[in-house]
């Protein structure tokens, strides 16, 4: 009886729809090897066969042999692959299923490459209802090849189709939000984001997706301090990737806690140098043997520099060569030794492109001749180490006085005990200062309460004269138990931020006009992240 039972339980709850087409597939090969297009299998299976609004959705995708192939037989080359879906009927837009890294065996043309099944999840909408269609659109797979970073994306260009359906249907629970800031950011910078919605206490992770939603690439996002409390606000920052991975352009960032995901627009934008190159050597003279500093600005960021002599003719003089890379804001500093008595002028490149080059002049001096001088250099060093994001109040009690019935309501001003916020990490990263409030109750065990909500703020917020970066105070308005800006300092974008800022906030007690007499008591905590 119980087997019957669990048979029949499988009969009404069937797996999702799965099917396989073969459209013909455009790809896009790295390093331009070509632009091949051809047949390809694509199975995509999808459980369960049905989800609540914004539910998760398990994906397992099998990929034939396409037009793709390599020009060498490469062995053990990290790939994630991925999957770009498009949805139609229950809901709209685009999804990405992407598979963990997985080593690969590349064999040389003619033979096709073959990418291992894999599997992922995805969210479907929020708003989805009714069955919704999944269609193929675009695969791409993510490779390292000898140090650098590659895509090869295949697009479907006809024959395509769905594949596989799965039904929206019940009640969703309440969506998730994220939120970034509306400017454009840098790649290789912090970029700060906030929302409410998310699971409590769970630990959200962050991706970079395309405008539409879709081709969701995970290695586009280097690190973060992301994180969810226990009243399910969304904190803290990602850190994007270098130039050569992040290009300019518009995306959204998604966001998933294992329950719920959101997106949000971004737009990325690299440091564009102010003018022409600026090369300099400190100092511009020495002897074989000196170690020199070699530092420059008006770079291209995110850039692996050639720095190498030349000689009187502008000959390479190939074993000077070093290889710094640029910073956020384009500039560089090494150091550089004079290693050949030929040397006349001091080189760099941007990797080799063409139209990249600039160079000064360098005299390398013999010392102990007639006439000749000297020159030497001395390093000066010295660490810094970082310190804690803290802060302090002046006083632990706002007391709004006594308050005379008299039959009329009763608004009490009052100020709220300063706040020191000391920013010590010496990093990009802001901060946000918050408060709850928790409802007034009487002392003594009295049943009377006066809601959070009768206290209201209007902050303040300023830096001390020495900080770097502009705090801004939070809106007015009520306090309860949702957090409400007090102070927040926005990320650095690349630059230093932090030092003392001083918070405060007028207050005003709105009280009924009936309730019991008594001493009345709430909390106000303040949270600084």
């Amino acid at each position: 009886m119980t087997t019957a039972l669990a048979l029949a339980g499988a009969v009404l709850a069937p797996a999702a729809q799965a099917g396989t087409i073969r459209p013909t597939v455009h790809c896009v090969l790295p390093a331009g090897q070509g632009d091949p297009s051809g047949p390809q299998d694509v199975t995509v299976e999808l459980s369960p066969a049905s989800v609540a609004p914004g539910g998760k959705v398990h994906a397992k995708v099998t990929l034939g042999p396409g037009p793709a192939v390599s020009p060498m037989k490469l062995d053990d080359v990290p790939s994630t692959p991925s999957i770009d879906l498009v949805m139609s009927g229950g809901a709209t837009g685009k999804v990405t299923v992407q598979g963990p890294t997985v080593l690969v065996d590349v064999p040389a043309q003619p033979a096709p490459i073959v990418i291992p099944p894999y599997e992922g999840d995805f969210f479907v909408p929020a708003n989805a209802s009714g069955p919704i269609q999944f269609s193929p659109v675009r695969m791409n797979t993510a490779t390292v090849v000898f140090g650098g970073n590659y895509n090869t994306p295949c697009d479907v260009v006809s024959g395509g189709g769905v594949v596989a359906t799965v039904t929206a249907q019940g009640g969703g629970g309440s969506a998730a939000t994220v939120s970034a800031p509306s400017g454009p950011a840098g790649p290789s910078t912090s970029v700060p984001l906030s929302g409410g919605g998310w699971t409590p206490s769970a630990s959200p992770t962050a991706t970079l997706c395309d405008a539409g939603g879709g081709g969701c690439d995970a290695t586009k996002v280097t690190g973060g301090s992301l994180k969810i409390d226990a009243a399910g606000a969304l904190s803290g920052a990602i850190t994007l990737a270098n130039s050569w991975t992040v290009a300019d352009g518009s995306y959204s960032v998604q966001v998933s806690d294992g329950t719920k995901q959101a997106k949000t627009p971004l737009e990325v934008k690299a440091y564009v140098p102010a003018g022409p190159y600026q090369l300099t050597a400190s100092p511009d003279r020495a002897a074989v043997g000196a170690v020199i500093t070699v530092s420059g600005k008006n770079y291209h960021q995110d850039q692996q520099l050639n720095v190498v002599a030349l000689d009187s003719a502008g000959n390479t003089l190939d074993d000077t060569a070093v290889y710094p890379n640029t910073t956020t804001d384009g500039t560089f500093s090494t150091e550089f030794t004079i290693s050949d008595p030929a040397i006349a002028f001091i080189h760099t490149d941007e990797g080799g492109v063409e139209g990249t080059d600039t160079k000064i002049p360098f005299t390398v001096t013999t010392g102990g001749g007639p006439g000749e001088g000297g020159t030497g250099t001395q390093k000066f060093t010295f660490s810094v180490t970082p310190g804690p994001l803290s802060m302090g109040q002046s006083g632990a009690e706002v007391n709004f006085g006594t308050i005379q019935l008299d039959g009329s309501s009763h608004d009490v001003a009052g100020t709220l005990n300063p706040v020191q916020v000391s920013d010590a990490r010496g990093g990009t990263a802001g901060w946000s200062l918050t408060g709850t409030l928790s409802d007034f109750t009487a002392a003594g065990g009295g049943t009377a309460v006066i809601p959070a909500g009768a206290v209201s703020w209007t902050p303040s917020c300023s830096a001390h004269a020495d900080a770097i970066g502009t705090p801004s105070e939070g809106a007015p308005g009520a306090l309860g138990a949702t957090p409400a800006g007090l102070c927040e300092l926005p990320s650095g974008g690349g630059q230093v931020v932090g030092g003392v800022f001083d918070a405060s906030a007028g207050l005003n007690l709105h009280t009924p006009a009936v309730i019991p007499g008594g001493n009345y008591a709430a909390t106000l905590t303040l949270s600084l992240s």
